[in-house]
């Protein structure tokens, strides 16, 4: 049976997209593969066909067990349940074991697991029993430290791909920039792979961005999915709580039901509002960001952002999920000043000291024996250096990289692996490159999202420029809107908005003269307020304040005379001074 034939018999297809053919052949014939192929463009294809054209197992590192659920499903409904399998925490472990013997007996082609099972011995030598062909990173930009949704976890796949004897490794992801690919590339030691990357540009999507005020937020995106052909539609909240809360307006202002969906909801009532939205029941919901990414549902017509992600290869993803189907659809990211001010904060939060790698070292070499091998427990570690388990993960990739340590598969509780070089000037050195390293990425996606909302050049054509693409974005389908630098009607336009609570007022002008650094004067802050783009306040990130830009429907005069009035008042104060700024009364500043 040729590839086309299987294609069609197995996935009721009669024909291959660009870059498909070329990716089967290779992974069938066991050559290492990177595919990069944007959201929707069928690179689940690129390995399954050849996994079940094989005569031994394919295993898929997959980093979310909701994508490999619905992954497994969609090949179970094309009568291929049979061949799949998956392994996962969610499974109770007598079903984990009995699909592990089907692989080991031969009985399965495609297994699906999460990056963390490879730290199970007994996993390692369950699988071992099999005979691997495959081994398949999906969203392979997780084991790059310059990628979006970098994920220590996938530091061991290469190890892990030669532990197993695997024939080829296929790496697949729709995000990676040309700096990424490469990564990737030297991460997983593909050896001379055939590099499939077809155009980033989705033509029957169209990209908008908008600067409502915080108030003016939730109007905005319920005038959007009132619209028509704007449902079915996914709207990624920035947290829980603001998934809740959006969930619970959309309702009243929609008439129609609107489902909260994040990490806090129990594991059945995650599935429960998944599977309902997925069938069309509800056709709305309000998530985080650990909803949709592998989902497989085509005629999603809308998706809105209400806060800044953190990286334009994050945002594409995401907004990639509108329009599989090939009709129109659109996106809108919604982004608000307080978002920058959000972003620094986690870019700091997440900044590694550069001698906690060496504590680490010295703690691993305290506990190793003659061989230097050591074991320890990583809650204990975990306390001792600070910070929660990422971080610790985090500190041993840099001693990975530095050659200091060679980690071991083990329990999720147990550090276990061996010491290969002493701590001494080179490797502090080179710790502290790979902590620099990781943090310029971070400050670099934080630039590059916001150049991307704030630029008044072709969106589209910025996106594709991201990703390495020099081509101009392709002609729209009839009616479709590129984006709303080139055309118009993108963003609905919101009636004028009732008069401000002066308690909102007030509270928004305590907060600048309370928070801005360096101090305002009283013009200033109605700038602030107002949501004003002068070098001042870009020069002094007045703009990251929380209180930037909420009045920018108010006219500063009334501004203005609020603050006098607050003045008078006594509950602000002015200092002396030939330029007075604003300041707390002593006995409201503690």
């Amino acid at each position: 049976m040729d590839l086309l034939d299987a294609l069609e018999r197995s996935f009721g297809f009669n024909g291959f997209r660009p870059g498909q053919r070329e990716a089967c052949e290779a992974a069938l014939a066991g050559q290492d593969v990177l595919v990069v192929m944007p959201t929707g463009s069928g690179k689940s294809l690129c390995y399954q066909l050849p996994a079940l054209m094989r005569d031994d197992l394919t295993i898929v590192v997959s980093p979310l067990v909701a994508l490999m659920h619905d992954q497994v499903e969609a090949l179970r409904a094309r009568g291929l349940g049979d061949a799949v399998g998956l392994v996962n925490a969610q499974q109770d472990g007598h079903v984990n074991a009995g699909v592990l013997r089907r692989a080991a007996g031969g009985g399965l082609r495609l297994l699906y697991v999460a990056p963390e099972r490879f730290s199970s011995l007994g996993f390692l030598d369950a699988v071992k029993r099999a005979r691997v062909g495959l081994f398949v990173v999906d969203e392979a930009h997780c084991v790059s430290q310059w990628g979006h949704d970098f994920r220590p976890d996938y530091f061991r796949l290469a190890d892990a791909a030669r532990h197993l004897g695997a024939q080829a490794i296929v790496a697949s992801t729709a995000t990676a920039t040309p700096r990424v690919a490469l990564d990737v590339v030297r991460r997983l030691g593909l050896r001379d792979p055939l590099r499939v990357a077809t155009g980033f540009d989705r033509p029957n999507i169209s990209f908008a961005v908008a600067r409502p005020a915080v108030q003016e937020k939730r109007a905005l995106i319920a005038q959007t999915l009132a619209g028509a052909d704007a449902l079915p539609a996914i709207v990624y909240a920035g947290t829980r709580a603001g998934a809740e809360e959006t969930a619970e307006g959309l309702c009243e202002a929609l008439g129609e039901e609107a489902l909260a969906y994040h990490a806090g909801l129990g594991r059945e009532e995650r599935a429960v509002a998944q599977h309902r939205f997925l069938t069309d029941e509800v056709r709305v919901i309000v998530a985080t960001n650990a909803f949709g990414m592998g989902i497989d549902k085509p005629n999603v017509r809308t998706v809105v952002h209400a806060s800044v992600p953190s990286s334009l290869e994050a945002y594409y993803q995401e907004a990639g999920r509108a329009g599989r189907d090939g009709l129109p659809a659109r996106a809108l990211l919604l982004a608000e000043n307080r978002d920058k001010a959000l972003h620094v904060h986690f870019i700091k939060r997440d900044e590694v000291d550069p001698a906690l790698p060496g504590a680490l070292a010295e703690r691993l070499l305290a506990a190793a024996d003659g061989d230097g091998r050591y074991s320890l427990d990583a809650r204990e570690l975990t306390r001792g250096l600070g910070g929660g388990p990422d971080r610790l993960r985090a500190l041993l990739g840099h001693l990975a990289r530095a050659g200091l340590v060679s980690p071991s598969p083990s329990s999720p509780d147990r550090v276990t692996g061996r010491l290969i070089a002493a701590f001494d000037r080179r490797a502090a050195a080179a710790c502290r490159a790979s902590i620099e390293d990781g943090a310029s990425a971070r400050w670099r996606q934080y630039r590059e999202i916001w150049a991307y909302v704030e630029q008044e050049a072709c969106r589209r054509r910025a996106v594709l420029r991201h990703f390495g693409d020099r081509a101009e974005p392709a002609a729209r389908p009839p009616g479709q809107l590129c984006c709303d630098v080139c055309d118009e009607g993108l963003v609905p336009e919101l009636p004028p908005p009732a008069p401000e609570m002066v308690a909102d007022l007030d509270d928004a002008i305590i907060s600048v003269a309370r928070g801005a650094r360096p101090a305002v004067g009283r013009t200033t802050c109605a700038e602030i307020l107002h949501g004003a783009r002068t070098k001042k306040i870009e020069r002094n990130s007045y703009d990251g304040l929380p209180a930037y830009g909420t009045s920018s429907r108010m006219r500063r005069a009334d501004i203005l005379a609020r603050v006098d009035q607050l003045i008078d008042e006594g509950r602000i104060e002015t200092s002396g001074g030939a330029y007075p700024v604003l300041r707390m009364p002593a006995r409201a500043a503690v």
